[in-house]
């Protein structure tokens, strides 16, 4: 009985103490390929300009999560995310405020959770550039504009109003002073983009607003009834002189550089140009036209999407806060702005004090009542006809009336529209 007892406890220790072993060497087999693997990369895409400044902002990763900056041609980003393979394609993108309802509609692009603090972080109007729906797909970095660019030894102040901007323009012609009055570049397709300070002064929109704050675009507003009774008031400046459409993006820029043109219409796109100015100038809004309508300047919004292709990576829940919480800081997007001479979306966001830091600010200034590029596809239905009714109706002893050409604009515009 004893021997049955003793190989009974001799057998115990070899059951209950080597098992465990066993099965822990198992769980390691198990657990340890997955523990030792690096965490999954959050892959950017972004232009060359602003690689540098991304990739040492994020060197140390996010969440654990190490960042691979990828730099891409701006057009390029758009075009590669609707063809790249799954296990190629970015988690998060460089992009333009008008992709936002193209990419949006495709699935390529996820919605963003901004609470009221990081909504209040930007201006409503630059925010807004983003906006698909009831929802925002992007964080504004920095936006860009036009203003009015005055020299100084031909008008001493900046002008008040739009009338003192056109009586001082044209006294100066008249006085063989100024070839150009206000030089705004158009050529003989037009140019709706630096027109359109002129055009939402006259009481124009592209488009107007649903309930959920997104475009509509079923309300073009190209020849609505507001801008439809200023329309004389193009016809004055054409048979003036005051603007022309002959004038170009290129002769605009020459004519206000040899200092023969008292005002000039452009934006920090220029900033080299003006560095390179012998003469003094200004930079202020476009005056108003009429005192009840806002000149109302368009806005060139760029920033950071999250895609969808984050979640097929194991990153859905990692990305948008990335995006959110650490692209939306006021010191980075200080730097980001600075590297092209643009204004910085968070109103947190500080100026350098270099010529280029108070261009850009002076530049963002002028902004302050703009609105944001459309952002939805049929947006590209509004540019051409909107940008032919003003060389039309500003091209000299040819000219089309106003109210006529910016209603077959309106008329082609719907019907592309549909």
């Amino acid at each position: 009985m004893r021997n049955a007892l003793g190989e009974r406890l001799a057998r115990m220790p070899v059951t209950y103490l080597i098992a465990p072993v066993l099965a822990a060497a198992a769980l390691s087999a198990a657990i340890a390929p997955s523990a030792l693997a690096a965490p999954n990369p959050i892959t950017i895409w972004v232009d060359v300009s602003r690689a540098a400044t991304v990739s040492e902002f994020l060197k140390d990763g996010y969440q654990g999560h190490p960042v691979n900056v990828v730099t891409k041609e701006l057009s390029a980003i758009k075009a590669e995310l609707t063809t790249v393979p799954a296990d190629q394609a970015p988690d998060v993108i460089w992009a333009d405020n008008t992709w936002t309802g193209e990419l949006a509609a495709a699935s390529l692009i996820v919605p963003l959770t901004l609470s009221p603090a990081k909504k209040a972080l930007f201006a409503p109007n630059v925010l807004s550039g983003f906006q698909f729906g009831f929802n925002y797909y992007g964080i504004p970095v920095q936006y860009e504009t036009w203003a009015l660019v005055t020299n100084a030894a031909l008008a001493p102040k900046p002008p008040a109003t739009f009338a003192k901007l056109s009586t001082k323009a044209l006294a100066l012609k008249a006085a063989g002073r100024a070839d150009v009055g206000l030089a705004v570049g158009q050529g003989v397709k037009g140019n709706a983009y630096f027109t359109y300070p002129l055009f939402s002064g006259l009481g124009g929109y592209i488009f107007g607003k649903d309930t959920s704050g997104s475009l509509n675009p079923f309300d073009v507003g190209v020849n609505n009834s507001v801008f439809r009774k200023n329309t004389k008031i193009i016809d004055d400046w054409n048979s003036t002189g005051l603007i022309n459409s002959s004038v170009d993006v290129v002769a605009a820029e020459a004519a206000f550089k040899a200092g023969r043109a008292p005002f000039w219409i452009t934006g920090p796109w220029s900033a080299s140009t003006l560095q390179a100015l012998k003469f003094k100038y200004f930079i202020s809004p476009v005056p108003r036209i009429d005192a009840s309508l806002v000149m109302a300047p368009l806005l060139g919004i760029k920033g950071f999407m999250a895609t969808s292709y984050a979640e097929a990576h194991g990153l859905g829940d990692v990305v948008p806060g990335l995006v959110v919480k650490k692209l939306s800081g006021s010191t980075f997007q200080s730097n980001m702005a600075a590297i092209s001479l643009r204004a910085p979306a968070n109103k947190k966001s500080t100026y350098s004090t270099s010529i280029g830091g108070r261009l850009a600010q002076a530049f963002g200034t002028a902004g302050v009542d703009g609105v944001a590029m459309p952002n939805i596809p049929q947006a590209s239905s509004v540019w051409g006809p909107l940008s032919t009714a003003w060389a039309k109706s500003t091209s000299g002893s040819e000219a089309t009336p106003a109210k006529k050409a910016f209603s077959a604009a309106q008329d082609e515009i719907q019907k592309a529209i549909g």
